[in-house]
């Protein structure tokens, strides 16, 4: 940029909501603070809750927006103030990271300088999971990738989605990077083995409700131990969602809500595979930080993780929603220990071209060409 200008950056999600602290968040904030002495200032406004205080971190203001009560009211409040807010906005630059239930319309009153990042498409599945309100969801995303000048996208196939709606759409498709030291420790070996779900507690988005029952099917059928960790972000609410999926005296399933960095690091170092089977997925960063711990992985083929793995080289796919065929990888995985360490060596050698600090200059790059 030939002058410094100021950003201000919209999320409902942040990496401290209790409710909803996505790998969305993470991304937007580690490439953002990757940026700061690019920016005379950056501002990220994001959603309201318990104990919530405005802060500085690491050269990015932070604000709430709304009221943080409860979930529900902390993202209506968010939603309606920030489309106010969006209408008197004074920042040279504004970002939103596009959310089909928390839209900033407003966003396109301010269309020459107001981009989107796009972390996923959620399309028709908002209507299967919500109903009207889930329409209402559909068409509110629809409008802002229809009538938006800029786009940010993580994944290949959601910017050729978005740009046949919008075919003078200017689209920077760029990924998600992951935490540099996963590369660098050395994989653990635990007894009994177990089977890795990292990411937030959502039944629908993530697949639980497929992961679950192929793990007890197929561990029915093994004749060793095997036991299945899901792990993430979770809330009070979400946590008693997935409890209610696991059969009552159930051991072998384990629960780790809101795990730390530290634990998250040794799960991933131990874990025999990471799996994940979702219905809808951006990126997928946790895929690529189980291949940047040498682990292979299994997910469905989602958008985001066509892009985030290499499919036979750092990790197996499957249909979408295909619990059958589910079962079959997860004990191709389990029972043939030469194709988890073929697809484990390869694993690094994959995650290591996504570093935070070339993704966030090459964005950096692309901001530079919105005027206001």
């Amino acid at each position: 940029m030939s002058s410094r200008k100021s950003l201000a950056y919209y999320s409902y999600d942040s990496l401290k909501n209790p409710w909803l602290s996505g790998g969305g968040a993470l991304r937007d904030f580690e490439v953002l603070k990757r940026q700061t002495e690019a920016w005379k200032e950056i501002v990220i406004w994001t959603g309201a809750y318990p104990g919530f205080v405005a802060a500085k971190r690491e050269g990015i203001q932070i604000r709430p927006l709304g009221f943080g009560n409860s979930y529900l009211v902390s993202r209506l409040s968010f939603t309606l103030l920030a489309n106010f807010r969006l209408l008197f906005e004074s920042a040279d630059v504004i970002g939103n990271s596009i959310s089909a239930y928390a839209p900033l319309l407003a966003g396109l009153f301010r269309r020459r300088r107001f981009f989107l990042v796009a972390h996923h498409y959620v399309g028709q599945h908002s209507k299967q999971k919500y109903s009207l309100a889930g329409s209402v969801a559909w068409f509110c995303e629809w409008l802002l990738f229809r009538f938006s000048r800029h786009l940010i996208v993580s994944n290949g196939k959601v910017a050729e989605r978005v740009r046949s709606m919008n075919p003078h759409l200017r689209i920077l498709q760029s990924q998600n990077g992951f935490d540099s030291r996963l590369l660098e420790e050395k994989p653990l070996v635990t007894d009994p083995p177990f089977i890795l779900f990292l990411g937030r507690f959502d039944i629908y988005m993530k697949g639980l409700d497929l992961l679950i029952p192929a793990f007890l099917k197929l561990r029915k059928e093994l004749s060793k131990p095997l036991k299945l960790v899901i792990a993430g972000a979770a809330s009070g609410k979400t946590l008693t969602a997935v409890q209610g999926l696991i059969p009552e005296h159930e051991n072998a399933i384990e629960l780790i809500p809101n795990v730390s960095e530290e634990k998250k690091r040794e799960l991933l170092r131990s874990c025999l595979f990471f799996c994940s089977p979702s219905r809808f997925e951006g990126w997928g960063i946790a895929a690529l930080e189980a291949n940047a711990s040498g682990k292979p992985v299994l997910v469905s083929r989602a958008d985001g993780f066509l892009d985030s793995i290499k499919e036979g080289f750092s990790g197996m796919m499957v249909p979408v929603e295909d619990g059958a065929a589910l079962v079959e990888a997860m004990r191709k995985l389990c029972e043939d220990v030469a194709l988890r360490e073929e697809l484990g060596s390869h694993a690094r050698e994959w995650a290591s071209q996504f570093t935070w600090n070339e993704i966030a200059e090459r964005e950096r790059l692309w901001l530079g060409g919105i005027s206001g």
